[in-house]
């Protein structure tokens, strides 16, 4: 194992690479999800597809949760205007109010509560969005970008939802009996198009929804649009919303030619 941690300590400490530690959750990994949270900006901006109103994600080690908040928080700072409300509501200073995004990040381990990954109370403690956030926009300020702690830090408490409930939890790797029904749905009525054609796609391997992690935040997405369609204040106030799927894994199952269940089912007990 010594040349295995002498690689790890010259990444480390000898500016020779990064440490990305688990789940991602390290400033390289927030970062690069902000990255993202910019990318989209940049494709609302190009009208390449409609502004969301609601993006859904699950949150494990909460490197992308935090990357999301931080990048718009990025997109505020740059004025890049891509998440911006069109009510054209002003605050006291006459400044238009903030976006109507709203991010909404679905746990999928039975242990994380939602008052405990936002409160201020942990900001010490690893794999929560307080301490996450806080490491990350240290090392922004670092390398030389902006200081947009206290705008990310107000965005977690004001337009961050999260979804806690231990029937969509379930227990940590599987489905539940929510992220199942949503997978199936998805399973059997689901069509891919081309986004710029709008015509329908066949793929040559169909999409697939982790039970872990995509399906535990695609049951909240499709709950709440079918609840909005029974409304019909809701439906009215949700004509034409944008609700956008976050997806943190392989759009394809990961599988080679070896029959790894059959596999791991002859070996020794």
């Amino acid at each position: 194992p010594w040349p295995m941690l002498r690689r790890l300590l010259g990444a480390a400490y000898g500016g020779r690479g990064v440490v990305v530690t688990v789940g991602g959750n390290c400033p390289a990994g927030v970062l690069g999800q902000a990255g993202g949270m910019l990318e989209l900006a940049e494709q609302v901006r190009r009208g390449e597809l409609p502004r969301p109103d609601r993006i859904y994600l699950p949150v494990g080690s909460a490197c992308t949760v935090s990357g999301l908040i931080l990048g718009l928080a990025l997109e505020r700072h740059l004025q890049l205007g891509a998440f911006d409300s069109d009510n054209g509501n002003s605050d006291d200073r006459g400044e238009v109010a903030g976006p109507p995004l709203r991010i909404v990040a679905a746990c999928v381990h039975p242990l994380q509560r939602g008052w405990a990954l936002r409160s201020p109370l942990l900001r010490f403690l690893p794999f929560t969005i307080q301490h996450t956030l806080r490491a990350a926009c240290a090392e922004l300020k670092r390398l030389g970008g902006p200081d947009v702690l206290r705008e990310s830090l107000r965005l977690l408490q004001s337009q961050v939802d999260i979804v806690d409930d231990a029937d969509l939890v379930g227990s940590y790797g599987g489905h539940s009996d929510r992220s199942r029904a949503a997978a199936q749905a998805y399973d059997s009525s689901a069509v891919v198009v081309d986004g710029n054609t709008g015509d329908d796609l066949t793929l040559t391997a169909p999409l697939w929804v982790c039970g872990h992690f995509v399906a535990k935040a695609l049951a909240p997405l499709l709950e709440d649009a079918a609840r909005e369609e029974e409304d019909d204040d809701a439906a009215a106030a949700a004509a034409g919303r944008t609700l956008l799927l976050w997806q943190t894994k392989s759009a394809v199952q990961p599988r080679g030619e070896l029959d790894e269940w059959q596999s791991m089912r002859e070996m020794p007990a």
